[in-house]
């Protein structure tokens, strides 16, 4: 039985291309994976990606769940079906010149009946389009842009599908990191960083708005800066791990936008802590009180911003180290084990700001994530982790390695056979827990 399409028609390279509007129902039933069309998936045939479980994981959801929801177009090949274009004359309009009438692409594709669809870009929509209207029936009736190309079933068109199908998902670049953060409307941890770096009058005017680097390059120009946006989403991410006694943060808490009163909470914590980390930061009343800039807490510059240095590579302060991305990583690993094990945590935040040594030249950060002889940041998220656990450790939290353990890695990272862990912190270490539960505990 015939089929028509209303569609506009456009050229493109050496590609002529149809633009339609088609019901979700009639894609979920006549568009197909490229793997259900070639029973053979030798490279010849196999014109798209595997299709990954983050269908079900997060797209399925997606279409179920968000009421704004909406997908780009379906890019699909046409398989057979005899397609012929005829166009639709426009004659009427009092916008449309006398030169441009009838030049316009509008007309009616008409398939035979026999055509079959499958998807070259936009697979992964395809197949949670067709999971979703298994479970939601109504999303049938919801429409999408498709736009469609003649495929020629020989080896010469399989090839020219099969390099357009290439191209599409070779060119096709994801949203960078940064560019999530500064306009994702889902991703909870991007909505609070947003908010913080335009709301907080504790953080406004601190946070480098870049899309790139979470480091802080050691320039004059970024001297008023303690964090980068990138950098400040992640330490966010990890301090929302400690609300509520832990919260967890995994792909649908960035997947589908919280609630109102949630975001609004989460925000009311995260500023606290931003504020408690530093007030409890005795460097801090210089910068609030404009006497010095976050970059002179950091390094000694010289007259053209760079880094100063002597003959003798002595005697230049690496600074404060909560002033870097970094500092600010790794106390917030504390702060969340700490909100997990139920402490009160402005407790612990007083603790660990007045009696860790914040100086980059000290330990427990010297030799783990800072070299003192070439004045550089270190290592990785496994010497972040291991300065974390001994800060927790010092401050008597429950940690994942034994003390044995943790001194031994400890000296090795360093290259000190004699080197100690830091010194046990006096704080009173409360917990919310009430007196009964903790005995509970103990027993």
């Amino acid at each position: 039985m015939p089929d028509y399409v209303p569609a506009l028609q456009a050229k493109m390279g050496d590609w002529r291309y149809y633009v339609t509007v088609m019901k979700m129902g009639k894609v979920a039933r006549e568009c197909r994976l490229a793997e259900e069309i070639h029973a053979n998936k030798d490279l010849d045939a196999l014109l798209q990606r595997a299709i990954q479980d983050r269908v079900e994981k997060e797209m399925v959801p997606y279409l179920l769940n968000e009421q704004q929801r909406f997908y780009g177009a379906l890019v699909v090949a046409v398989y057979g079906g005899e397609p012929e274009f005829s166009p639709v004359r426009v004659d009427e309009h009092e916008l449309i010149d006398d030169k441009d009438r009838g030049s316009y692409g509008f007309g009616l594709l008409r398939f035979d009946g026999s055509q079959v669809y499958y998807a070259l870009d936009g697979q992964h929509r395809l197949k949670s389009i067709q999971e979703a209207i298994k479970i939601e029936p109504d999303l049938a009736k919801e429409e999408i842009t498709v736009i469609i190309l003649k495929h020629e079933d020989s080896k010469e068109g399989l090839q020219r599908t099969r390099r357009l199908f290439s191209t599409l998902n070779r060119r096709a670049k994801p949203t960078s990191s940064g560019m999530n953060i500064a306009i994702d409307e889902d991703d909870g941890v991007a909505i609070l960083t947003r908010r913080l770096v335009k709301e907080s009058s504790i953080l406004k005017g601190l946070v480098l708005s870049s899309l790139g680097s979470k480091q802080l390059a050691s320039t004059k120009s970024n001297d008023s800066y303690i964090t980068t946006l990138s950098a400040l989403y992640e330490v966010n991410e990890i301090l929302l791990g400690a609300y509520n006694e832990g919260t967890q943060i995994d792909k649908d808490f960035k997947q589908f936008r919280p609630s109102s009163d949630d975001l609004d909470n989460y925000y009311l914590f995260l500023e606290n802590i931003w504020k408690q980390m530093l007030d409890c930061c005795p460097e801090f009343e210089s910068i609030k009180s404009g006497k010095q800039k976050p970059g002179e807490l950091r390094f000694l510059l010289d007259s053209d911003g760079l880094p100063a240095v002597d003959d003798a590579q002595k005697n230049i302060p690496g600074g404060n180290v909560f002033f870097r991305p970094i500092g600010q990583y790794i106390v917030a690993e504390v702060i969340k084990q700490a909100g997990i094990q139920r402490k009160v945590l402005p407790d612990v935040i007083a603790a660990i700001m007045t009696h860790v040594s914040m100086d980059i030249d000290h330990a427990p950060w010297v030799g783990v994530i800072w070299n003192p002889s070439t004045r550089t940041i270190i290592g990785g998220r496994k010497e972040r982790t291991l300065i974390s656990t001994m800060i927790s450790h010092a401050l008597g939290l429950r940690t994942s390695l034994k003390v044995r353990d943790l001194k031994q890695k400890y000296r090795d990272i360093i290259g000190d056979k004699k080197a100690i862990l830091p010194q046990a912190i006096n704080w009173s270490g409360r917990s919310t827990q009430s007196n009964e539960e903790e005995e509970e505990d103990e027993n």
